[in-house]
């Protein structure tokens, strides 16, 4: 039975969260969490943006940046500070499968065409390039460490990366084309999602520990700690296991129709765990996780009236953070990195000083065409 919307006044501040998504066709929408009339929250549009020429299939944000991968074989870089387009990337020859940015310093990419490359958010250049997977790379994931990657590929291979030396270290044959990989958040274990199963693998064995049958194809699994995993898919049900314990320990109607995305967050004014979940159908709905055992409380929904393919949020944690150093889109150049250099990406334990970006005198009124060694672009104002 499926909890009614709650219906209680928000007494906190306003959490500063915007949910973002991707299309097939072929938008960037942002929806704002508010406050409504009767004290309780919902979704506005915040922006739509139509820069791609192909649907989209990825998308990650991370400081004031929102990227969004897509068919058309580039991705879309979106200033979330100026709402407005920042440039694009291109490296790959076929689809941008996934995106992952780690902390804050290094973009993801996979590809079609096989590839996974390291772009450094500094100066957007192509640091590395992963000869990852023949045939397509499907997934990726970044050990919370940052030493490690997982890629999942259409040769139907799991590949372990040393990110320090930038070489494979392990290649292990799952027999079968994975469609996600994920970390846990303190990386003692991950999880691999292959139509409707679910193979959880632990560190200390790089063995399997736990097997989920979900019995309808898999689009999205999120941990919400190290024990315990929430599964979304083809159906409109939503289900959280104990890998501990092997059982589920809840499960709700979630949408009418399939969940394609799902992603957990913590509002700043609380601790209290949030899911924001969305579906084919256009719906997009925030829900409150009282406890692991039980149903989520609906907080609240809005239809977005497009098939979305993928979700990613931006809030105050991540936009309070200092910002990098601008580089401008004449100088954000793509380079065809072949050499055999090492990527050593910084440990969470390190930290080092950032130089702030003087703040911009306007904003971007009409759109430019401007020229980098990418090509050209349109660089707009977010509508």
């Amino acid at each position: 039975m499926l909890v009614p919307v709650e219906e209680a006044h928000v007494q906190h501040a306003l959490p500063n969260l915007e949910v973002l998504v991707g299309t097939y066709e072929e938008f960037n929408l942002g929806f704002k969490l508010t406050k409504n009339s009767e004290g309780g929250l919902s979704f506005v549009p915040s922006f739509t943006n139509h820069s791609h020429c192909g649907s989209i299939r990825s998308n990650a944000t991370c400081k004031q940046f929102l990227a969004s991968g897509s068919t058309d074989e580039s991705i879309r870089l979106f200033n979330l500070k100026t709402r407005a387009e920042y440039g694009f990337l291109q490296q790959h020859n076929g689809t941008i499968t996934c995106l992952e940015f780690f902390q804050q310093s290094f973009l993801f990419s996979g590809s079609d065409d096989g590839n996974v490359c390291v772009w450094n958010t500094r100066t957007w250049n192509c640091e590395k390039t992963l000869k990852a997977h023949e045939g397509g790379v499907t997934a990726i994931s970044i050990h919370p460490s940052g030493k490690l990657a997982l890629t999942v590929g259409k040769d139907r291979a799991m590949k372990t990366w040393n990110l320090i030396k930038g070489r494979t270290a392990y290649v292990t044959n799952i027999k079968a084309v994975a469609d996600s990989v994920k970390w846990s958040p303190e990386g003692t274990v991950w999880a691999v999602s292959i139509n409707n199963v679910v193979n959880v693998y632990e560190v200390k064995s790089a063995g399997i520990v736990h097997t989920i049958d979900f019995k309808t194809r898999i689009n999205c699994i999120v941990f919400l700690n190290e024990d315990t995993l929430l599964i979304g898919g083809e159906g409109p049900n939503i289900e959280t296991h104990s890998i501990l314990q092997r059982k589920v320990l809840s499960q709700f109607k979630a949408h009418e129709k399939r969940v394609k995305a799902a992603v957990l967050t913590k509002f700043n004014t609380s601790e209290e765990l949030h899911l924001i979940t969305a579906s084919n159908d256009g719906f997009i709905k925030l829900w409150r996780i009282l406890d692991m055992s039980e149903e989520p409380v609906l907080v609240t929904e809005i239809d977005s009236t497009c098939r979305i393919t993928c979700l990613s949020l931006w809030t105050e944690k991540s936009s309070s953070l200092p910002l990098q150093k601008d580089v401008k889109p004449s100088v954000a150049q793509v380079r065809n990195n072949a050499s055999k250099l090492s990527i050593e990406l910084p440990s969470p334990n390190k930290t080092g000083t950032k130089k702030s970006i003087p703040k911009r005198k306007h904003l971007v009124k009409k759109s430019v065409i401007v020229k980098t060694a990418s090509g050209p672009f349109i660089a707009a104002p977010l509508i």
